[in-house]
């Protein structure tokens, strides 16, 4: 992560600076980085993997509209600028409303339905005794009955 981060930031302020290749390479950098994601699992937590993946996805469409709207002629463009800007509020959102669904995972309960782990009784161990009862067998078998017969 932090590499995609340093190649982002660093590496992009140094290569084509303003020129659409600069788009390509970091869609490029996102695009592997999404694979990995999606393809290793690195997150110990499946809903961590889930929000890598969508804010990636997020991160490579958002760059994709960009490198159309940066190779659109200005004369007679391609792309509604309205259309192009509500797309890119709308795929931009995503990130945030991710950030809601991971906080809501955050709960024990949530996380352990995400994640398949379902609430399982823990096993009882009781001891034996010589005679090979268990202390439940032993305490039910000496319960005296007031008013009834054995």
């Amino acid at each position: 992560m932090i590499l995609k981060k340093m190649l982002l930031t660093g590496a992009m302020t140094i290569i084509a600076a303003g020129s659409s290749a600069q788009l390509v390479i970091a869609l490029l950098i996102v695009m592997i980085d999404l694979l990995l994601v999606l393809k290793l699992g690195p997150f110990t937590d499946d809903s961590d993997d889930i929000l890598s993946f969508l804010t990636s996805g997020q991160m490579f469409l958002t760059l994709l509209g960009g490198l159309l709207i940066m190779m659109d002629k200005p004369t007679d463009p391609t792309y509604d600028p309205t259309f192009m800007g509500i797309a890119m509020v709308v795929v931009n959102s995503f990130g945030f409303f991710a950030l809601i669904v991971s906080l809501v995972a955050l709960h024990p309960k949530c996380r352990n339905k995400i994640n398949g782990q379902e609430k399982v009784d823990g096993t009882k161990v009781a001891p034996i005794d010589r005679n090979g009862l268990t202390m439940e067998e032993k305490e039910n078998a000496t319960v005296k009955n007031w008013g009834s017969a054995p």
